[in-house]
């Protein structure tokens, strides 16, 4: 267990409202039975779940419709907290996570060392994520390019069609001037 760990709700049903991490396991979620419930139709009955281990607070999600996001990225494996990530369970509601210690974010199983941190401690940088952010779509720059291709096409299309038209103003010209020989069979086709 965590001493001082605790998540205060920023945004949802009820902001403000602070959850003690005073246990090994919590779930998170809408059904009455878990740990923290929290009453947002954006949360699953099952949402996430937080293990405190010494000093460590991992957060994971357990299959929810919504997704569990820490600061923006969406979990895809467990999740090592720090002092004042914000986790959102779905787009509804976010918590703050205000830890008692600053901890390493060794695997559970390894022995993490662990410091008190002073009250103006600011870290000197994060540790890396245990989980990958979506790649960005690219479904709007392909969008993007398919009409600009066809608006290329477009327009040479339209070039051709003029190029064609004025070729068949002089074609029909010049064939006044030739012998009837040349031009009578477009004639019985109905071409001129």
């Amino acid at each position: 267990m965590t001493d001082g760990s605790r998540l205060v709700m920023k945004v949802g049903p009820q902001p403000g409202q602070t959850f003690l991490l005073d246990q090994e396991s919590l779930t998170l979620g809408r059904d009455p039975s878990s740990e923290i419930v929290i009453n947002d139709p954006q949360v699953s009955r099952q949402h996430a779940r937080i293990k405190c281990q010494g000093n460590l607070t991992v957060i994971e999600d357990v299959g929810s419709t919504n997704g569990t996001f820490v600061n923006g990225m969406r979990l895809t494996d467990p999740h090592t907290l720090a002092d004042g990530d914000e986790i959102s369970l779905g787009d509804a509601v976010t918590l703050t996570h205000h830890a008692g210690g600053i901890a390493t974010t060794e695997p559970l199983g390894g022995r993490p060392t662990v410091t008190q941190a002073p009250s103006s401690y600011v870290p000197q940088s994060e540790p890396p994520p245990l989980y990958s952010p979506a790649p960005p779509s690219a479904e709007p720059q392909v969008e993007e390019a398919q009409s600009k291709t066809w608006l290329w096409v477009g327009c040479v299309c339209l070039v051709l069609l003029v190029v064609v038209a004025c070729a068949g103003v002089f074609v029909l010209d010049y064939l006044s001037l030739l012998p009837a020989f040349f031009y009578e069979p477009l004639r019985w086709l109905g071409l001129i």
